[in-house]
């Protein structure tokens, strides 16, 4: 790993290269959705024609038919709402309302599956970047080291993955929409990373910042796969990763990353007993600050993942994801 130590900073790039992420990530996005995710939805949700809507119906009638009058009716009654399917697709009023509502609801199952697989690929693609940075170098398995030669000897894949995160939560947090509930906290979990991610790589905290940036993106994949299992209605995949997706973000947010903020507490000291970086302390405990924001958010949504999978062992159906229900 290229090393560029305390000089990695360059404040007239380095803007530029998370604008430049950012508008990558968005231009991924449009080009992911439009060639790949869409086409594949299309495929998975085909959306019910009024002939078929009609004919579903009247398979419907029949076998309610079939229950009271025999095999005889059956099949006779089968014949007759075959024609009248054929030659008039849409009966009723209320046949017209049952296709619109079948039609809203795919178009609805699309865009959810849509923003489910998008998401998918983005931490799926952070989350390997940010374990290949990891895994070259073995400091991480020593808190003692976070700290040690501060500021923290930089890489420059461990730059690349900084820049990416960057672009990655700043194209996020521009592509909330107010409809979803947790709009507010998604608003403040969002910020509180992008003001640790920007505190800690001005500060030189790159070490701590790099394994924060991973513990908040490996569990998200699991989720998102599981959400798109669940679109396309396979359940028990769906809730098998549901279960994964529980465990590995109770471990990773509920309990590593607590003990990641301690370690970067005990280990950010200096021998003068004040905190680093030395000359700006605020700055150490604005850090701080802003990683027990994400610790309380973390565990407010821990609770509502327990909450959910508590419901599920009652009803033995995954809904989604409770963090993000949208208003549709």
């Amino acid at each position: 790993m290229g090393l560029l130590t305390g000089d990695y900073i360059d404040w007239q790039l380095d803007p530029v290269m998370v604008l430049a992420w950012t508008c990558a990530w968005a231009v991924a996005h449009v080009v992911m959705h439009r060639l790949v995710i869409m086409p594949l939805a299309d495929r998975c949700f085909v959306t019910p024609t009024a002939s078929q809507q009609a004919t579903a119906i009247a398979a419907n009638s029949a076998k309610k038919v079939d229950k009271q009058t025999g095999t005889d009716a059956r099949l006779k009654q089968r014949k007759n709402t075959g024609k009248q399917a054929d030659s008039d697709p849409i009966q009723s009023a209320d046949d017209q309302t049952k296709h619109a509502a079948a039609v809203k609801t795919m178009a609805s199952m699309k865009k959810k599956f849509a923003k489910a697989a998008w998401k998918c690929f983005v931490y799926s693609v952070s989350t390997l970047i940010g374990l290949y940075v990891l895994f070259s170098d073995t400091w991480w398995m020593h808190p003692a080291l976070w700290m040690l030669d501060y500021p923290d000897p930089t890489s420059v894949e461990m730059k690349l993955y900084y820049m990416i995160g960057f672009g990655n939560y700043m194209y996020q947090t521009l592509s909330l929409r107010t409809s979803e509930t947790d709009f507010a906290a998604m608003v403040v979990h969002h910020s509180s990373t992008i003001a640790v991610i920007t505190a800690s790589y001005i500060f030189g905290f790159t070490r701590v910042g790099i394994i924060i940036l991973l513990l908040h993106d490996c569990s998200d994949p699991i989720m998102e796969y599981a959400k798109c299992s669940l679109y396309l209605k396979m359940q028990q995949r769906a809730d098998s990763f549901f279960t994964l997706f529980a465990v590995v973000f109770i471990v990773t947010r509920n309990i590593l990353f607590p003990y990641v903020i301690r370690c970067a507490h005990v280990h950010s000291i200096l021998e003068d007993g004040t905190r680093m970086p030395r000359g700006s302390e605020f700055w150490g405990n604005f850090c701080l600050g802003c990683l027990w924001v994400l610790a309380a958010l973390n565990f407010y949504w821990g609770f509502l993942i327990v909450k959910i999978a508590v419901k599920t062992a009652i009803t033995g159906e995954v809904e989604g994801d409770i963090r993000e229900q949208d208003d549709d």
